[in-house]
């Protein structure tokens, strides 16, 4: 390699990344003060670690060497484990203290026992440094996460490229021992090096502010489309998804069935054990009804207590079958640890793909249904064909009302 292709003055290049790192450190200091979380706060405490890191570095042949070698050594392990802190608490995860702590320590004493020894100190910091940004880009594109950011990749990335620059450092301090011998003289792997550790220091930290706008822009969209409380569809977006689905049963000529479905006298729950409870028991009726239906039924909450499910290629048969499926569920579970049962009434409908529907129709047929469901006493299943002149009323009851 052509040692004066990347060659730079050590001492310029490592104030140029302190610079880099008090700058991008003051950026998210004042964008997020007060506001930090998901792992923020660390990452830029490593930035200031890492600003004092590359001045104890610069100093190196000014100051004793245990401040530029092995103090600030001990200083860049901690600004990395930082980073990884912050990545781990990213993921919503709790991070043990030795994380921060034991690289610190050790690295500090590693670099103090090889004192008067250039070259080892090199190849022992390249490796394990390089180590350690694997490991860290391994963590950020660790498992499947629950949101996909594009992001993470541009962030393992940055590690990836410092992790090599560290190795061929590493590498080189055994391969070319005079190149090594002045510790701020310009060469090639040291400026590879710098180049490395610059992009990890802006695109990385760039990378991590934008895994958190893809994550804000995600829950904003979760939000704007589902019910907080229950996280299935709201009324809105249900209405859009719903005239899509119906379209595409008319042109395919499928049957699709509509069920609505009411928790009973769920005020009294409210008035008598609070509103928490209440929600306590919207949400394990949500868990229920999910645990009956499809992946591909579209469930929305459509206000207060009311749900609606919609059943796409699935005949009014079928439907009132699962209805009192879930209705039997419901009134034999406990939805909440309170020494209290719950019912739900549940009225549906279904569309053959015989005739030209509107959303409208099946919507106002099955809240009939249900009207008529609450007027049989409550707890019970009632399905209206979509058409008055269609297959005649199917009623299903509780056991407590036959006979």
């Amino acid at each position: 390699m052509n040692q004066t292709l990347f060659a730079v003055d050590g001492r310029t290049m490592l104030i140029v990344m302190l610079v880099s790192s008090v700058l991008m450190a003051a950026v998210l200091w004042f964008a997020f003060a007060g506001r930090f979380r998901d792992g923020l706060g660390k990452w830029t405490i490593s930035l200031w670690v890492q600003a004092f890191a590359w001045l104890l570095f610069a100093g190196r042949g000014l100051i004793p060497d245990l401040l530029s070698i092995a103090a600030a050594n001990g200083l860049l392990a901690l600004a990395w484990s930082l980073q990884f802190a912050a990545i781990i608490e990213f993921r919503h995860r709790r991070v043990p203290h030795w994380l921060l702590w034991a690289p610190t320590a050790g690295i500090f004493i590693l670099f103090l026992a090889l004192t008067g020894s250039p070259r080892a100190q090199l190849a022992a910091g390249s490796w394990l440094y390089g180590a350690a940004n694997v490991l860290v880009a391994a963590a950020v594109l660790r498992g499947r996460p629950r949101h996909i950011f594009r992001a993470r990749w541009l962030l393992a990335s940055c590690y990836l490229i410092a992790a090599v620059t560290l190795i061929v450092r590493g590498i080189g301090s055994w391969a070319e021992q005079e190149a090594f011998a002045a510790a701020m003289a310009p060469y090639a792997y040291e400026g590879l090096l710098y180049l490395g550790i610059y992009a990890l220091i802006v695109a990385g930290s760039l990378a991590f502010l934008l895994m958190h706008k893809e994550r804000s822009d995600e829950e904003s969209s979760r939000l704007a489309t589902t019910d907080p409380l229950t996280g299935v569809f709201n009324r809105r977006t249900f209405i859009e998804l719903a005239e899509q689905e119906l379209a595409r049963t008319r042109r395919a000529g499928t049957p699709l069935a509509l069920m609505m479905l009411d928790l009973d006298h769920f005020k009294r729950v409210n008035d008598t054990y609070g509103h928490l409870t209440g929600d306590e028991v919207l949400v394990s009726f949500t868990r229920l009804i999910r645990d009956c239906v499809r992946r591909g039924d579209l469930i929305v909450r459509y206000g207060g207590e009311e749900f609606c499910v919609l059943l796409p290629g699935t005949p009014l048969s079928a439907a009132t079958a699962l209805a009192e499926r879930i209705r039997a569920t419901t009134a034999s579970s406990a939805l909440t640890a309170k020494p209290f049962k719950v019912t739900v009434s549940i009225g549906l409908t279904a569309f053959t793909g015989d005739a030209v529907t509107a959303l409208g129709d099946l919507l106002a047929r099955a809240d009939e249904a249900l009207y008529r469901a609450k007027g049989e006493g409550r707890n019970c299943v009632v399905a209206l064909p979509l058409a008055e002149g269609g297959a005649a009323e199917q009623r299903t009851l509780p056991l407590e009302h036959v006979g």
